[in-house]
């Protein structure tokens, strides 16, 4: 999850950027099962933003706001393997909680 944080701080924070860290995040998913609900609910979370401007230009200030919150996920979910049980129930519920928009 380290690594996909890291690399979407460094993206251009278009449509492309989101569609291409849900992909991502489904592949890391399958080869982490025991984590699976994490890869998962991040990607129905951007898989959300996707479809809410899939037809729509996005705006400087949306795209921002959005980058911003997904990096914020992104960050927390690397830390998942040093949180206790308590925490990461906490955490998965926050993240499908959570919106882009």
């Amino acid at each position: 999850m380290e690594e996909l944080a890291q690399w979407l701080k460094s993206q251009h924070k278009g449509l492309r950027t989101y569609k291409t860290f849900q992909q991502r995040v489904l592949e890391a998913g399958a080869k982490h099962r025991d984590q699976y609900a994490l890869y998962y609910l991040l990607a129905m979370l951007v898989g959300r933003f996707i479809d809410s401007y899939e037809e729509e230009p996005l705006t400087l200030d949306i795209t921002d706001e959005a980058h911003k919150r997904l990096v914020a996920c992104s960050d927390k979910a690397a830390k998942f393997n040093a949180l206790s049980a308590d925490e990461r129930l906490k955490l998965l519920n926050e993240i499908a909680a959570s919106d882009l928009n």
